[in-house]
């Protein structure tokens, strides 16, 4: 399971995730492992991804369109692009292969960008998601903050700060405290922690 969160306010956005992932061995027992499931999309775009193991892939398959494609700088025109894309790649997986266990097909994507082009503050969160293999994926409504799995306390928390115009460092204090309490809580939530700001001057990760 993928703890992550995304949240913008004028200062800029702010991009978190864990890095645990979950295979199960033949005896059925699950086996973890790290990987990195937060990538920029070019200057200031970037996705997260996370739930079925099959979204990491997704991911830099997307991300190598974007580049081959070019001229996807807008967060709208990336949504437009990447929904049918990442739609149709998941279900190319779910052709392919049985059902994982139950819970463990849910998949999600956050994509998170700026766009001087945009009513001010200029950025974009979208949440596009799966739970049980349904297609093609689900767009939620736009959000200037996003916790997946949800967190009511951690939701509340970022929604007070926002508007109280936290800095950029702000929130990622924040960010790191939530992500390192959730791995003390749950077996499934782990470091190494990955980080990323968009503003502006473009894509920066944060190095944990």
């Amino acid at each position: 399971m993928t703890q992550a969160l995304a949240a913008f306010n004028a200062h800029g956005l702010v991009l978190a995730t864990d890095s645990r992932a979950t295979r199960f061995g033949a005896d059925g027992r699950p086996e973890y492992f790290a990987v990195k499931k937060l990538f920029p999309l070019g200057r200031r775009l970037a996705v997260l991804s996370g739930g079925a193991g099959v979204s990491v892939p997704l991911s830099l398959a997307l991300k190598a369109e974007v580049a081959r494609r070019r001229g996807l700088e807008d967060p709208d025109d990336l949504l437009e692009f990447a929904l049918p894309f990442l739609s149709r790649g998941y279900a190319r997986h779910l052709e392919a292969h049985s059902p994982g266990p139950e819970g463990l097909q849910r998949i999600y994507f956050i994509l998170a960008g700026f766009s001087p082009e945009l009513a001010p503050p200029g950025y974009r969160l979208y949440l596009l998601g799966s739970e049980e293999g349904e297609l093609p994926l689900r767009l939620s409504p736009p959000a200037n903050q996003l916790v997946m799995p949800r967190h009511l306390g951690m939701e509340m928390r970022l929604v007070k700060v926002l508007a109280q115009e936290a800095s950029l460092a702000e929130l990622l204090a924040i960010s790191r405290e939530f992500l390192e309490k959730q791995a003390q809580a749950k077996e499934e939530v782990a470091p190494p922690f990955y980080f990323a700001t968009i503003t502006p001057a473009g894509y920066r990760e944060v190095v944990d």
